[in-house]
């Protein structure tokens, strides 16, 4: 894909018009606009600019998309343990892209994460096991197996374990905003745990 074309996508997928763009990145709209369609190049310190505020990363919009489908065979899920002792399976490609997809593993009285938090994008929950609770700004709903909610990621939100037995839900977000420790574990095909090195 060419770059104009990826930023172009990416503007629209975030809702920005080229004006907010323009204001977030510190650049001129008449220049972004050139960018879009292809007629300019932007410098590297420009182009970091353009990420940051499209909440992406300079690799993403200059490395070409990858055609090949990424396989993450079940066995090979790369897993973190939280401090609340939630486990965390990564299933979507790594390096992350815009997409990421997690399965979460929830205790008693656990939740997925220490506290309320907000990203930009938008966030889909599916409770697989057991039952959840989802507060999200003002409202707090519970999903039993089977139960789904989609909202807005800029709104302050948490998951926490509502029943006595483990939870275990599939969060889908756009764009990529889970942070991978600095170890992460891994399963190996044997069954044995393999400590990895990962980049935040």
């Amino acid at each position: 894909m060419q770059l104009g074309k990826k930023i172009r996508e990416l503007r629209c997928r975030r809702g920005l018009t080229v004006q907010q763009l323009a204001a977030a990145s510190g650049l001129s709209k008449g220049f972004i606009s050139q960018v879009e369609n292809d007629r300019t190049s932007p410098s590297l310190a420009t182009l970091r600019d353009l990420a940051r505020a499209l909440d992406t990363t300079v690799a993403y919009l200059v490395v070409e998309d990858e055609q090949t489908p990424y396989i993450v065979r079940g066995r090979e899920r790369p897993v973190r343990s939280s401090p609340d002792r939630s486990r965390v399976e990564i299933m979507s490609a790594q390096p992350r892209r815009n997409l990421e997809l997690l399965s979460i593993e929830i205790p008693p009285g656990a939740s997925a994460g220490s506290e309320q938090h907000f990203h930009h994008g938008e966030e889909c929950v599916v409770c697989l096991e057991g039952r959840v609770r989802v507060t999200c700004g003002d409202h707090s709903l519970f999903l039993d197996a089977g139960d789904s909610c989609h909202y807005e990621g800029r709104v302050p939100h948490s998951i926490e374990n509502a029943g006595s037995a483990n939870a275990r839900v599939l969060i889908a977000t756009t764009p990529s905003v889970f942070e991978p420790a600095q170890r992460a574990r891994q399963t190996a095909a044997n069954g044995s745990p393999v400590e990895l090195e990962t980049l935040s």
